[in-house]
């Protein structure tokens, strides 16, 4: 394990990889977290378990991402696999002790289904608008949805498809998958509020769980529409029951019969099972769904009641949630609420089904004299709930393989990701056959071909605008992925060879632009540090170093390069909001390559002291340096002295860049090798930005267009790999000068074809 306290070298390959000498580590900063992990995770606990893999090889920093990318996340962290709980339990049962209120670690977790146990439930339909019982159910030996491979999801719809379509009787039903319904499918399942969509909350999408959508998603709903079972959601399957009205009862026979149905058929035709821990009971992705993982619940109007000031402790006391009627994040707006049982383990499933009956039942009481302008004070429910009955004796399940939390199962599914929708360059340049060749190497930091096209999967894309499609995780990538590399390389514009580098602001030519439509230009270059994994796959420790590193190399700049380094975190919001200033990575294509993690732990800026030149720190690269003002031509020279002097403080402190000659400047983004320069200036051009044929014409410009950080259109050079910082600068000027021509012949009505078509064939 190399760590970020001693000087160590490796030969990997043509190159090697060393960890600065420092005081660093991987610990992450919780300061101001209030998430569970933040409560239970102490320095001795976390260096207890930093090196520990489980079979599958998922990571207590892979665990605990979540928490640290969302502060204020209940939980904080996620199950990969059911040896998670085991492996990690100096966290996870701190987490579950917390969440579960006193769910000791030698507690012993029990099940009963049988609902001829319940007392009462058939609620007053007058308040009670509809029912609902769900659980979640993780199929053994298979990863949970953090961090699941394609091959094992398709597996898990395939072991559970097989087992919904015998279904009989009146769980009889059909299964509609999220990659081939057809859009009148769809809309009926949104009609009828089945169908669920990719997750677009950040704990989800930054633990990973909706990695490859659609892929292996889809939804099972019976004749009668009351039962449902989306498959490969946040679990492997998440199953319901639910009706209209407040008959929570039948909801529930109908949950038990059809759990139980399932279960069975899994185990009759392939020997599958769930997976469950005598502790813990049902394991599932996040720890708040332990035991029965059982969430049952109601619709209910309560609008008096939901004013009074003590419904918050009426509904502690009985052991319920609230939540709006649109979802977990959701609030009442006409005093309807999704009222459920807070418990999930430690307590059976008849008795948290009947805590649900027993509480809605007296929140429905309340309610009622509150109408007639009645007292409820006689009636508020103690600590021991509305309605107190002895515990439920329950059993021990008995499961196979109980202790066998490490067993995996060999998946029957294919790995290659679909990309047949997709408008990428991954999506024209991976084959099967090219992925099954690349699929099993590793770099020596631990980078596999998967981590490098995720974010190509992830992301669609669109005709016309391809992105790559492809991050890099380390520097080594580029030599033993080569193979996808260089062709995705040559895709995206870039021309391998001889890297070239030329500063020379006398060579720029004139570089005058119309003011009335360019405002502010900006140059930068990324820069990256060898020895050091790239953003997609970099760890707290090595950032920490990278960041002292690169403070420490603008430290050393002088003259109107003078200036000072400020940490993001200790940042004033007045800093932050500076121009030269970057902001938090917000890209769909960044975030799903990973470059976000740890937000915004080891990034920062050193500024001078005229506001007009910057080096980044760990932004997308692990260096950016940025020279900002209104002349092309002084930007250039400020930047081109900057670059050089950095560079060379770099070097002085006796760090490598990664620059090679074939590619130049390495970083995480394979459209901005070789020199990785970015030359933009805002525009107010209207007229282009808003013509039908503007992507062509900037593609034959060889430019691109983005979205500012005020709002406004942001034109940059395209290519950086082939030619020169110098010429790729000219490049962004004449083609810019076109583009105003172009406006201002649409602005006058007189047409702009000619000019147009000398754009997009690029003979300018």
């Amino acid at each position: 394990m190399i760590t970020g306290v001693a000087l160590i070298i490796q030969t990997v390959r043509s190159y090697y990889r060393k960890m600065s000498s420092g005081s660093f580590d991987r610990y992450p900063d919780m300061e101001g977290h209030t998430h569970f992990v933040s409560k239970n995770l102490t320095p001795e606990i976390y260096n207890k378990l930093k090196d520990l893999k489980t079979k599958s090889g998922y990571t207590i920093d892979k665990c605990i991402q979540g928490g640290i990318d969302n502060p204020n996340f209940s939980v904080g962290a996620t199950g990969g696999d059911e040896e998670t709980y085991t492996l990690f339990g100096d966290l996870m049962y701190g987490i579950i002790e917390g969440r579960h209120v006193g769910f000791k670690r030698t507690d012993i977790h029990k099940s009963d289904m049988d609902s001829s146990k319940l007392i009462g439930g058939d609620l007053d339909p007058n308040y009670v608008l509809s029912s609902r019982v769900r659980t979640g159910r993780s199929i053994r030996g298979y990863s949970l949805s953090p961090f699941i491979t394609r091959a094992e999801r398709r597996d898990v719809q395939d072991i559970l498809l097989k087992a919904l379509s015998n279904l009989e009787g009146p769980l009889k039903g059909k299964f509609y998958s999220l990659e081939t319904m057809t859009p009148q499918d769809q809309q009926q399942l949104i009609d009828d509020h089945f169908l669920f969509e990719k997750p677009t909350d950040t704990f989800m999408t930054d633990t990973g769980m909706a990695r490859d959508w659609p892929d292996a998603r889809g939804i099972y709903h019976n004749d009668d529409k009351n039962f449902l079972v989306w498959i490969n959601e946040e679990d492997h399957s998440r199953i319901i029951s639910m009706q209209k009205g407040g008959n929570i009862k039948e909801v529930f026979e109908r949950f038990c019969t059809g759990i139980t149905h399932v279960e069975k058929l899994m185990a009759d035709q392939g020997g599958n099972e769930f997976m469950f821990n005598e502790h813990i009971g049902y394991v599932l992705t996040c720890p708040s769904n332990l035991g029965t993982g059982l969430r049952g619940g109601v619709h209910v109007k309560i609008p008096k009641l939901s004013e009074h000031p003590k419904f918050d402790e009426i509904l502690k006391n009985c052991r319920l949630q609230k939540r709006g009627t649109g979802g977990e994040t959701t609030t009442s707006t006409d005093g309807t609420f999704d009222i459920s049982n807070w418990d999930r383990v430690g307590k059976t499933e008849v008795e948290l089904v009947q805590l649900v009956i027993d509480g809605v039942e007296l929140l429905i009481k309340m309610e009622k004299r509150l109408e007639k302008g009645e007292s409820i004070d006689d009636i508020l429910p103690g600590p021991d709930g509305a309605c107190p009955r002895p515990k439920a004796p329950g059993k021990a399940l008995d499961i196979k393989a109980i202790h066998d939390y490490k067993w995996r199962a060999t998946p029957k599914a294919s790995n290659f990701p679909k990309l047949h929708k997709h408008h990428n360059l991954l999506a024209k340049v991976l084959t099967e056959k090219l992925y099954n060749d690349l699929k099993g190497k590793e770099t020596k930091s631990g980078v596999t071909l998967d981590d490098c096209i995720q974010t190509g999967v992830d992301n669609l894309g669109e005709a016309g605008a391809e992105p790559v499609g492809v991050s890099a995780g380390d520097e080594e990538c580029f030599s033993m992925l080569s193979a996808l590399f260089d062709p995705v390389i040559a895709a995206a514009g870039g021309k391998a060879g001889s890297h070239v580098s030329s500063l020379d602001g006398s060579k720029l030519g004139s570089t005058d632009l119309d003011k009335d439509l360019v405002g502010d230009c900006q140059i930068s270059a990324g820069r990256n540090i060898r020895g050091f994994r790239l953003s997609p796959s970099i760890d707290r420790a090595e950032r920490r170093n990278v960041e002292k590193i690169v403070s420490d190399a603008a430290a050393s700049l002088d003259g109107s390069l003078k200036g000072k380094y400020q940490s993001l975190k200790n940042m004033s919001d007045a800093d932050k909001n500076r121009p030269i200033m970057f902001q938090k990575v917000s890209c769909p294509h960044l975030l799903s390559a990973g470059v976000r993690r740890d937000w915004p732990d080891a990034r920062g800026a050193f500024t001078n002291d005229g506001s007009d030149f910057a080096v980044w720190a760990n932004e997308v690269d692990h260096a950016r340096v940025v020279a900002r003002g209104q002349s092309l031509s002084a930007v250039f020279a400020k930047f081109s002295e900057g670059l050089t002097k950095f560079d060379a403080a770099v070097k002085k402190a006796g760090k490598e860049l990664m620059c090679t000659d074939r590619l130049g400047n390495l970083g995480p983004r394979l459209d901005y090798l070789g020199t990785s320069l970015q030359a933009s200036v805002s525009v107010k051009m209207p007229k282009v930005c808003g013509h039908d044929k503007v992507k062509e014409i900037l593609a034959g410009l060889q430019l691109r267009k983005e979205v500012g950080k005020d709002g406004g259109e942001v034109i940059s050079n395209k290519c950086t790999l082939g030619s020169t910082e110098v010429d790729q600068v000219k490049c962004l000027v004449s083609g810019v000068q076109h583009l105003c021509k172009i406006e201002k012949a649409l602005a006058s009505g007189k047409g702009a074809d000619d000019l147009i078509s000398q754009a997009v064939s690029g003979k300018v």
